[in-house]
């Protein structure tokens, strides 16, 4: 072979390129539910091995939890604590929602009482909530009162800095373009400000009702033992792994639920938030 005669190249062998596009071919949703179920597979193939090697008191397997778990909800144990929860939850967001959102769009709009008020309210904020237990338990007692007060501390302020942020945080443009119309000031709050807040209020509620879920549970744990909280602090204290692994996964599914729920409704009242 002489030095100019041409070195002959092995064929490429293209790639297989069939996987990537058939992948890229998914709808975005089908590939986001794609990768969640791999990722929870991939979690439960893992507990299930260390649970293998460890006491089932320590870390029950994902199949004794599954059976605690139906033994729970069909004891009526689970629907019965999370009864009580509910009804807990509900009265105390009544509280929070009305006195976050009506505070918090008062101060948001008048700043001197704002500059008044928010101190006092940003100090207690700081403080952690849990810290209010023996306070609120002194003053309350253990019973349910006690808890929903211990409830609308965790929600309430979620509301209020929400809300009062977002009214704080509207454009100059709402105001202007308002006495353009010759809306008067007297109005200004109830027709311009009132809609403008409307995502904030959403936003503000949602996190108040999270925030909230994790009162509850707290308050079972150093209350009366009632509910959700007061279930696990029972099966912790009996030692029953797999139902206390059962109990506190059925509080992050409800979790789970309520913020995807009440995102997907913030969603469909506030239309123009989906495309900011």
């Amino acid at each position: 072979m002489s030095p100019t005669s041409p070195v002959p190249v092995a064929p490429a062998v293209s790639p297989r390129r069939g996987a990537p596009r058939a992948w890229a071919g998914l709808a975005p949703g089908v590939r986001d539910w794609l990768v969640r179920a791999g990722t929870l597979v991939v979690l439960l193939t893992v507990w299930q091995q260390v649970a293998q090697r460890t006491p089932a008191a320590i870390l029950p397997t994902p199949a004794r939890v599954a059976g605690a778990a139906v033994e729970l909800a069909g004891g009526g144990e689970l629907g019965r604590a999370w009864g009580e929860t509910a009804l807990q939850v509900a009265a105390a967001m009544v509280v929070a929602a009305v006195g976050g959102v009506g505070l918090g769009v008062l101060l948001g709009w008048y700043r001197p009482l704002d500059r008044l008020v928010s101190p006092v309210l940003g100090a207690l904020f700081l403080t952690p909530r849990i810290a209010l237990v023996p306070l609120v338990a002194l003053w309350f007692g253990l019973e349910d009162l006690a808890k929903i007060v211990l409830i609308v501390a965790f929600g309430f302020f979620e509301v209020f800095f929400t809300v009062r942020d977002g009214v704080r945080a509207l454009e100059a443009s709402h105001v202007e373009l308002a006495r353009s119309y010759c809306v008067p000031r007297s109005r200004m709050l109830y027709a311009v400000v009132l809609p403008a807040a409307r995502p904030y209020v959403l936003g503000g509620l949602r996190l108040g009702l999270l925030h909230a879920l994790v009162g509850v549970v707290l308050a079972g744990f150093f209350l009366e033992s009632s509910g959700i909280g007061g279930l696990i602090y029972t099966l912790g204290s009996a030692f029953r792994t797999a139902e206390l692994i059962a109990a506190l996964a059925s509080v992050m599914a409800v979790g789970l639920a309520v913020n995807v729920g009440l995102r997907r409704l913030e969603l469909r009242l506030t239309p123009w938030q989906v495309a900011s």
